[in-house]
């Protein structure tokens, strides 16, 4: 086989994985309402695991960017990166998952942001990142699960990667242990 034919295979096989987490994420749908239009000029934080889960009609896709770890040197790049300004919330991935646009979320979208544990995962979604979440932060460990109306997706990560988003999201942030409505 010749060198172009394999590039080829591996540049096919990459386009197709980004198309199927941009699929699995619901990033392709949030694209279409969220795409930023200009460059967050802020500072972004690194985000090393996030779950998203998509409701799309009676059908519910569950998928996992990134891994935990309670290693604190790491020799890989986080999945998605996190970044806060009075406008909203933006959310980018690196620059090689091309068909993952800047995102900018204003905060009125934002449906709720309810403060949640890894047992909390097990009862609404995955147990196998609930497990991985457990072992890696210990089960005392705190996540943010932020739910968008249109289109209909849940983001859950960690709670100290929207550290800064917490004095923007106002009335909508539930803590663990306080009353839902």
């Amino acid at each position: 086989m010749s060198v172009m034919v394999v590039a080829g295979i591996v540049l096919a096989l990459a386009y197709g994985r980004e198309w199927l987490l941009a699929k699995q994420t619901g990033w392709d749908r949030m694209a279409q309402k969220y795409r930023s239009s200009a460059p967050f000029t802020g500072k972004y934080r690194a985000c090393w695991w996030a779950q998203f889960t998509v409701m799309r009609g009676t059908w519910r896709t569950v998928a996992n960017l990134g891994r935990m770890t309670r290693v604190p040197i790491r020799f890989e790049f986080p999945p998605i990166w996190i970044g806060t300004a009075p406008e909203g919330l933006y959310l980018k991935r690196n620059i090689w998952n091309l068909l993952h646009p800047a995102l900018l979320i204003p905060w009125g979208e934002i449906q709720s942001a309810t403060e949640i544990t890894y047992k909390d995962l097990v009862r609404s979604s995955s147990p196998r990142a609930a497990l991985e979440i457990a072992v890696a932060q210990g089960p005392g460990s705190k996540l943010l699960e932020l739910k968008l109306p249109d289109p209909q997706i849940a983001v859950v990560a960690q709670l100290g990667t929207f550290e800064e988003a917490r004095r923007f999201l106002g009335g909508k942030l539930r803590a663990i242990g306080s009353q839902v409505t």
